[in-house]
Parts: structure tokens; sequence; C-alpha cells
């Protein structure tokens, strides 16, 4: 049993990450402090994330969410989940992403497997770097060697083009106050092609912050710009590395959790407009993340 712990702990970190990432996640990285069970759950949970990175890009303007969700595991390792992300930035007020995933865990000694599928639906105006992706195919698989736990990760994400990630974590999770309070520090390598990257620069940064436009593409605005574009997206390549420190606490059934993330973005791309053709300025990133989940 405590070693299905260690390892749900991990792949529900990692599955929020790919799914807000998406997943998240995530992304980015909330732990499920929960214990396998023989029976079904309903999960109903709320966070607050400060911003959000994926694969170490933004934009310039900061997109801090508050995000409910509800998710129900069956007992056989199948689950579903919902969740929409409110956008709580100064003068944006509004449901800025909607995700529906699904999926299948399986849980051997010191093995875990599994695969799921997200869809997101993003409003017009969001500015979010992933606002162009639609649906992410993820299967990952997570063991547990005692002294610490070793995950990695196989996705496809679809926009305008598919792009293909895989990533790897390695993780320890430690136990305090009486296995009520778990502390899990983390590192993570992300790689990836940039095909999503690439739709977002077309058709939204023109709008954003660093485009000095006002965000999001909105009623009005410009056409998408057909001298934009990422060169050579479909570039497999390493494009962070993570960083993470998880915290959750158990009372009873809720687990209240905060995780702060440090992003260390490589690679950057080539990135061509009216004006010619730059290299993307990438920065160190940050963000955390606070919240609850309630188990009925």
């Amino acid at each position: 049993m405590k070693k299905y712990t260690h390892l749900i702990f991990v792949l529900l970190s990692v599955t929020a990450i790919l799914n807000s990432k998406v997943a998240t996640a995530q992304t980015h990285k909330i732990l499920s402090y929960d214990t396998i069970k023989e029976k079904s759950q309903v999960r109903i949970g709320l966070r607050y994330t400060s911003d959000y990175l994926y694969m170490g890009r933004s934009d310039s303007a900061k997109a801090p969410y508050l995000s409910p969700s509800i998710s129900y595991f069956h007992k056989s390792g199948i689950f579903l989940r919902s969740s929409l992300s409110y956008l709580t930035a100064k003068d944006e007020g509004r449901i800025d992403m909607i995700t529906f995933s699904g999926g299948y865990d399986y849980y051997a000694k010191d093995l875990a497997i599994g695969i799921s599928v997200s869809q997101y639906f993003f409003s017009d105006l969001s500015y979010n770097v992933m606002a162009e992706m639609s649906t992410y195919l993820n299967t990952y698989i997570s063991y547990d060697f005692s002294l610490f736990i070793l995950s990695a990760d196989a996705s496809l994400a679809f926009s305008g083009e598919t792009d293909v990630f895989s990533g790897l974590e390695l993780s320890r999770t430690l136990y305090t106050l009486n296995r009520k309070l778990l502390v899990t520090p983390s590192i993570y390598m992300n790689a990836g092609t940039q095909y999503y990257y690439n739709e977002y620069y077309k058709n939204r940064s023109e709008q954003t912050g660093s485009g000095g436009m006002g965000k999001g593409k909105g009623v009005g605005s410009q056409p998408p710009s057909t001298s934009r574009q990422v060169v050579a997206s479909d570039d497999f390549k390493i494009l962070d590395y993570e960083a993470g420190l998880n915290l959750t606490y158990k009372i009873k059934n809720v687990r209240l959790f905060v995780s702060s993330t440090w992003t260390f973005p490589v690679n950057p791309a080539t990135l061509v407009n009216d004006q010619g053709e730059y290299q993307e300025e990438l920065k160190k990133g940050f963000y955390w993340s606070s919240g609850l989940r309630i188990i009925l």
C-alpha cells in the first residue's frame, strides 16, 4: 500500500502536468494524497495557479487561473475529469479554458502504466500559449526504485499539425507528521516539436501584451498574419527543464496542497515576422499553485 501511494503521487503529478499543460497541466504540478481503495471515488477540487507556462514558454501577459474541477475514478482504473479555468487577470475576468479528459491507469507492485486523452476548449480571447491546441493524447510509465521514482511519458498534441512530446521525471516522496504531510521534490525534462507554438505565434501573439494590441484575437481583430511563423517547428528538441516542490496535507477526506515550479527553457526558436527574423528571448520562469480536493 505504501508503494502504491508513492506511485499515485508521481503519476498524478505527471498527468496533472500533462493534462494541464495541456493539463495541466498543469502546467502546472498538483500532487494527490490519495491511496488506492477498493471502491470508486468522486473528487471535487479547486485550484489557483499564479501563471500558465507550457514547456517553459508563456505569453508576456500573466495568465492566473482559478480552476474548479470534478473527477470520477472507477475502481477498475478508468477515470473521467472535467474542469474550467477562470482567468483572474486584471480587466479580464472570463472562463478562458474548459477541459474534458478520461483515461485508464494500471497498477502493479512497483509499476504503473496509464493512458489518457484530453479535449480543450479555449476562449477566442485567450492568450494562453496553448490556445490553438485542441486534443492531447498521453501515455506514461512509472517505476518505484525505493530511493526514487522514475517516470516517463509520451504525448501527441493536435493543433494545426500534430506535435510529439516526451518527458522524464525523477522524484522522491517524503512523509512527516504521522504521514499526514507529504513533501515531494522533483526534476523534469520536456522535449518535443513546436507546431502548437507556431499556431499560437501566428494567430494569438500579435494581439497579446507582447504585440502591443491588447490580448486575444476577439471580435474585430486582424486576421492571422501569414508572415509570422516559427522556423523549423517540426524539429524535435529539448524545450525546458523544471524543478518542483509539492506539499500535500491530509485531513480525513480533504487534501490541501501547495506546489511551486521553476522552469528553465532552452533551445530558443527562430521567429519570423514583418520586420525580419530573430531569435526567441527565453527567460527563467516560476509559478505556484494552491488549492484543495475533497474525496467523496
